[in-house]
């Protein structure tokens, strides 16, 4: 890879964001706790990339950073504060004077005041202390001089437990948000290489995950689910991946499920389900972000339709092994959180 360097970069920065919005009310039972406007203040630290990898070249040279956030959640009786912590990856879409950039990240979230049966039985949209948190903000950056930019964006903010503590309907916010930032460090030369081309050629995974969920009612016990799954996956250009693949899921949870409800039929194989998954993947290096679009071929219990989705990190720790991080859902309710590991066959 013959590189060149080219412009220059002042190498971290910090940032203040101000978000201002409200809580949607996706299901009308989150309606119950939706009262004021919610106010979120968020503070960023970040180094600017300068292409020495490939990926960072090709994604216009993103910066990476750590977020922190303290969030009004406009009702603090019921919810109380909401809090959060997460690493992220903001990517220039554009090269113009008003910058176009996509900030996504998530980590662990907090609330303060989650259910209770006693004492906060009125939230009914989160069931736990601590909880997955997912950020998303498409803003618009001007910049003032070398040292100071000023944005403007839209946000959203995500707290859900992954169904591992009922009730967990999710609590999503949406915000307008302006920001400034101010960047110091070393002056650092950004590279452009002649990128090589990765092969566009099929590989084959195999993937094994685990997780672990609630059903209602509230405070019953813990269901321990597993999936096993089959990918292929193709390099669709230098940034993104294609495939589909085949799932196995087991999941302890199900045999009750269909117990409860006699439209369901009930057989030796109530725990199994069995689909079919599309997958699109945003690669950035050692990880990948994984969009999953399924569909059950088998499955005893009809409760939440025939359509799951997951989103999905993938970490490479060599070139045959990776591990993985998801969500598995139902369109818009979650069904549990997965960790596993995987291996690829090249």
């Amino acid at each position: 890879m013959k590189g060149f360097t080219q412009g220059v970069e002042l190498s971290v920065g910090l940032k203040a964001t101000f978000h201002s919005g409200a809580i949607l009310p996706h299901r009308k039972e989150v309606n119950e706790i939706v009262e004021g406007k919610t106010q979120a203040y968020e503070f960023s630290f970040y180094k600017s990339t300068v292409g020495e990898k490939a990926w960072q070249q090709l994604y216009n040279y993103p910066k990476l950073g750590v977020s922190v956030l303290a969030i009004n959640l406009g009702n603090r009786q019921e919810l109380g504060m909401g809090y959060g912590v997460f690493p992220f990856i903001e990517i220039p879409i554009n090269k113009r004077k008003v910058n176009w950039r996509f900030k996504i990240g998530y980590g662990l979230g907090y609330i303060q005041k989650p259910f209770n049966r006693e004492t906060n039985f009125k939230n009914i949209a989160i069931g736990s202390h601590f909880n997955a948190l997912i950020y998303a903000n498409t803003l618009w950056s001007i910049k003032l001089s070398d040292a100071f930019n000023i944005s403007a964006g839209l946000s959203i903010i995500h707290f859900s437990n992954g169904s591992f503590s009922r009730p967990n309907l999710g609590i999503n916010i949406f915000s307008l948000n302006t920001g400034l930032s101010y960047n110091f460090g070393k002056k650092e030369e950004r590279v452009v290489s002649d990128l090589e081309e990765r092969p566009h050629k099929w590989t084959k995974k195999v993937i094994v995950g685990f997780g672990v969920k609630e059903i209602p009612p509230v405070g019953g016990p813990k269901y321990f689910v597993s999936t096993y799954s089959f990918n292929f996956i193709k390099a669709r250009s230098e940034k993104s991946s294609y495939g589909f693949g085949a799932d196995v899921f087991y999941n302890t949870s199900l045999t009750d499920l269909i117990a409860r409800d006699s439209s369901n039929t009930s057989n030796g194989l109530d725990n199994f389900r069995l689909g079919l998954v599309g997958i699109y993947s945003f690669d950035f290096g050692r990880i990948s972000f994984l969009i999953e679009m399924g569909g059950y071929l088998f499955s005893n219990y009809k409760g939440n339709g025939l359509i799951y989705n997951r989103l999905e990190t993938r970490f490479d720790v060599s070139d045959k092994l990776f591990l993985k991080l998801g969500m598995k859902t139902h369109i818009v309710v979650a069904d549990y959180i997965e960790f596993g590991i995987g291996y690829n066959f090249n």
